[in-house]
């Protein structure tokens, strides 16, 4: 009889992490949000407008809600103020600085979309961010975006909350 329940006693604990490591395994598949940046075209003339657009994609298999109103920021200002922070690598190899900083608010519950597995959702419209930059120097930028969310429990949205960056991309800038 006692040795029927370590038997069982082990089965239990066997199976439990079994069913725990399965689970983990799941968990670590999933890549969560992913982001990525496009531009209009890849080479730019001094002073002329560089627009750039963000996506988040679901590449889980639940569901998630995205903070999808994308202000842009200053990496510098709270993590209340921003959602979308540049690095921005100048021709030189030094990092530029963001020229803005402003007080964003608190998004609304419009701002949020719920993406299924594999759905995305885009900016609604283009950021100009030689608003944001100076790109007076001829050669070559690379720009990575960062994404954190800290917004939704305040208004009932379990949201995604992870810090995620996109691929770099690189673009000219000429005379």
């Amino acid at each position: 009889m006692k040795a029927h329940k370590f038997k069982i006693i082990y089965i239990f604990l066997v199976s439990g992490l079994l069913f725990l490591s399965c689970q983990h395994s799941d968990a670590a598949a999933e890549k969560g949000l992913e982001l990525s940046i496009s531009l209009d075209k890849s080479e730019y003339k001094k002073n002329e407008p560089i627009n750039i657009n963000f996506k988040l994609e679901n590449k889980t298999k639940k569901p998630i809600y995205a903070n999808k109103r994308f202000y842009i920021n200053s990496e510098e200002s709270a993590a209340g103020q921003r959602e979308i922070y540049l690095s921005v690598t100048s021709p030189s190899g030094e990092k530029l600085p963001c020229k803005i900083s402003y007080e964003t608010g608190m998004p609304k519950s419009d701002y949020f979309a719920l993406l299924n597995p594999g759905e995305e959702v885009s900016a609604e419209y283009n950021r100009n961010i030689a608003y944001y930059f100076d790109f007076i120097q001829p050669g070559t930028y690379e720009i990575t975006a960062v994404y954190q969310n800290i917004y939704g429990g305040e208004i009932g949205i379990d949201a995604f909350k992870e810090k995620i960056m996109s691929k770099p991309f690189k673009i000219k800038v000429v005379e």
